[in-house]
């Protein structure tokens, strides 16, 4: 770990700004929703820098690359939702919890692809990529969708009209939807007070422990050989 390495700290009014923006009755909520997906990849940026700070992952060209790149925010950004364990109803967290029995010591498959994606097809590749699977691995189609860019696209398409190889239009910052905006801004809600618990050393959950758990593992090899 870098010595005098310092994490980030998010501006405090940040969420109160997506609650303001969020309250906008504008048409089409495009804007916001963009907005509010950067912030999300910033709490995203957060929580690798966290992983840097506790030494479970290098600071490494190919992590400070990660950090610059939205498809491996976005893929941090499901890990952190598995690990924050979100519910509306009381039948959602007895599920939850079903889940995570029968489950054991293993993640979720869309979590477990979400962290192979990350270390190996995304910075395991930026490290050497002359190298290859014996056997490709079955990730998540999910996962597998956001490491390709399928988020980032939607993203993108709340501030451009898309035009496709036929030259139509396939696509206008209309289809975004207030539900879909709103969606996005309890996710960032949730992300930023996740970010603010871990930093203060206040969340410490069966989840998070084992997707940490598995992190450190990923990352072990790396970190020796920086020692």
């Amino acid at each position: 770990m870098l010595e005098g390495f310092q994490i980030i700290r998010l501006r405090p009014s940040i969420l109160k700004d997506l609650f303001y923006l969020s309250g906008i009755d504008a048409d089409p909520p495009s804007s916001r929703f963009y907005l509010i997906m950067i912030a999300q990849e910033e709490f995203a940026k957060a929580f690798i820098l966290f992983l840097v700070r506790e030494n479970i992952a290098p600071f490494s060209s190919a992590v400070l690359r990660a950090i610059r790149d939205h498809s491996c925010k976005q893929l941090v950004g499901m890990i952190m939702d598995y690990m924050i364990m979100h519910w509306e109803e009381y039948e959602e967290l007895e599920a939850a919890v079903k889940r995570d029995v029968e489950l054991g010591d293993r993640l979720p498959n869309d979590v477990g692809s979400a962290i192979e994606l990350l270390r190996y097809e995304k910075i395991g590749r930026w490290e050497a990529n002359n190298w290859s699977w014996a056997e490709d691995p079955e990730y998540d189609t999910e996962a597998l969708q956001i490491a390709r860019g399928k988020k980032d696209r939607r993203k993108q398409d709340a501030l451009y009209v898309r035009i496709g190889r036929d030259g139509q239009v396939c696509n206008t910052p209309n289809t975004v939807s207030e539900a879909e905006t709103q969606e996005e801004f309890e996710r960032a809600s949730r992300f930023g007070r996740f970010i603010r618990e871990i930093l203060c050393g206040q969340h410490s959950t069966y989840r998070y422990e084992k997707a940490i758990s598995a992190l450190q593992t990923l990352f072990e090899h790396q970190l020796s050989n920086r020692q």
